[in-house]
């Protein structure tokens, strides 16, 4: 009987067999995990034994790859304060020429049907009072900050407008396609694109450690967007909480991939 199972692999703690068991239940491959001297074995069918060995070792690189990359606090701080004040210089232009909204703001139909697509972008930094800058500087700001933390400050900045870019233009379809006016402006595409590039990290996180416990970060940035979206008013006449679900999910998508392309096992071509 014993002949029929083969070792694949050794580690000092139980818990740490049964974790890398699952990447042969995830094959649907039969398996157990033996004590022997200072540790436990993963066994598995000998026929099976070299597909799960190659699969142990793309799973131990995957986790050698650490989670936060290029963490640059100061440099996102910087990024931030850059970015508050391009805000307020934006605003302070709203005030003096009444008709910027008119050329910048989310318009679907001009988007979609006259080819004005800079105006998903151009949106982001419109607002329609201080008290809706307030609200995307003060909590908005640190999302984006933690957002920097994780994918780096250049790259999480150009992640964040990118997923507000995106939701605006998912947005604006949207009402397009069912033939409905729609006008938006506001970097809260952008600040909720933020919290689901969080999201996104943290998923990727929690996949390749497989376990629950790793999603325990996200319950803060989550609790916090629950909080921004009551301060806007999910039900408010002028909330865009379509554009807040939109931004949320292309951040998710945005998170995932990019979290996916930079823990990637390095290939050595030489």
């Amino acid at each position: 009987m014993e002949d029929e199972w083969t070792e694949v692999g050794t580690w000092p703690s139980l818990a740490q067999a049964d974790e890398h068991a699952l990447v042969a239940l995830a094959m649907r491959t039969d398996c157990r995990v033996m004590p022997r001297l200072g540790g436990f074995a993963l066994e598995v069918a000998p026929e099976h034994a070299e597909p799960i060995r190659h699969e142990l070792g793309v799973y131990a690189g995957e986790r050698e790859v650490p989670f936060v990359v290029e963490a640059g606090p100061p440099l996102s701080w910087g990024l931030a304060l850059v970015w508050g004040l391009l805000l307020l210089g934006v605003q302070a232009l709203h005030e003096r020429d009444p008709e910027l909204p008119g050329r910048w703001l989310n318009d679907a139909r001009r988007v979609w049907e006259d080819g004005e697509w800079w105006r998903a972008f151009t949106a982001l930094f419109l607002h329609a009072d201080a008290g809706h800058l307030l609200g995307n500087l003060l909590i908005g700001g640190s999302f984006c900050v933690m957002v920097g933390t994780v994918f780096g400050a250049g790259r999480g900045w150009a992640l964040i407008l990118a997923s507000g870019f995106l939701g605006n233009l998912a947005t604006g379809w949207i009402h397009w396609h069912f033939d409905e006016p729609f006008r938006s402006l506001g970097a809260s595409t952008a600040t909720f694109g933020a919290l689901g590039l969080i999201v996104g990290a943290g998923l990727v996180r929690s996949w390749r450690e497989r376990r629950y416990g790793a999603l325990k970060p996200l319950m803060v940035p989550l609790a916090a967007g629950g909080c921004l979206l009551s301060l806007y008013g999910a039900g408010g006449e002028n909330t865009d909480v379509l554009g807040h679900l939109c931004g949320t999910g292309m951040g998710v998508v945005l998170g995932i991939l990019m979290t996916l392309w930079l823990s990637r096992p390095k290939v050595d071509w030489q």
